[in-house]
């Protein structure tokens, strides 16, 4: 691959002005290399916490709907409506958080 001018020019720009790091004899590749994976354990119980929590959500929706009279709305009504939509976002945010997490 060619290097322009332009290549060349950065890279002296990084070694004089780039962030130095300090040196450690501790933290060699050998080193990093051997260090462990990271553990998936805790990702799989926060898929399970919000699995858990979206059926309780469905639950919750299902005996709303069910147990109200639609035809007559009151302010308890939209109150607890209210607060199903806002749990039900939190759950998604949370879901979406979860699964683009990177580990």
């Amino acid at each position: 691959m060619e290097r322009n001018e332009d290549d060349i020019k950065l890279g002296a720009l990084l070694k004089e002005q780039g962030y130095q790091t300090h040196d450690n004899r501790w933290f060699t590749p050998r080193v990093l290399n051997r260090l462990p994976e990271r553990s998936q354990s805790l990702r799989w119980v926060w898929w399970g916490i919000c699995a858990v929590a979206a059926i309780i959500c469905g639950l919750c929706w299902w005996w709303l709907i069910d147990s109200h009279d639609l035809t007559v709305l009151t302010v308890r009504d939209l109150a607890e409506y209210a607060a199903m939509v806002a749990v039900s976002l939190v759950l998604l945010w949370q879901s979406i958080a979860v699964a683009m997490q990177r580990e």
